[in-house]
């Protein structure tokens, strides 16, 4: 078993310095600017911003109309509402928000 993930960290880096190699020019004249701008906010301050633009989208969609949301729906079941998936949805960056 550790051949197999030998192999597996063999290979993962490999990929890393392909992306690196291919992506990497382009993405860093995007996001070094960006990552300049953004160096001075304090991380939990950023933790917070982040936590709770996800979670004013979720109140957000829950004071649209049901009309709005779903038109045309032909199922009425509340677990066919797009309201309840789009919470659904967002609950797993919330988590990874708060544990990371």
């Amino acid at each position: 078993m550790n051949g197999l993930g030998d192999k597996f960290d063999r290979w993962q880096a490999q990929f890393a310095e392909w992306a690196t190699a291919v992506f990497g020019p382009a993405l860093k004249s995007v996001f070094q600017p960006i990552d300049g701008w953004l160096q001075p906010v304090y991380m939990p301050w950023a933790r917070v911003l982040a936590l709770s633009l996800f979670i004013g989208a979720m109140i957000w969609v829950w004071t649209l109309r049901v009309e709005y949301v779903n038109v045309d729906r032909p199922n009425t079941k509340w677990y066919t509402d797009l309201r309840v998936w789009t919470v659904l949805c967002m609950l797993p960056h919330i988590i990874v928000y708060l544990v990371f």
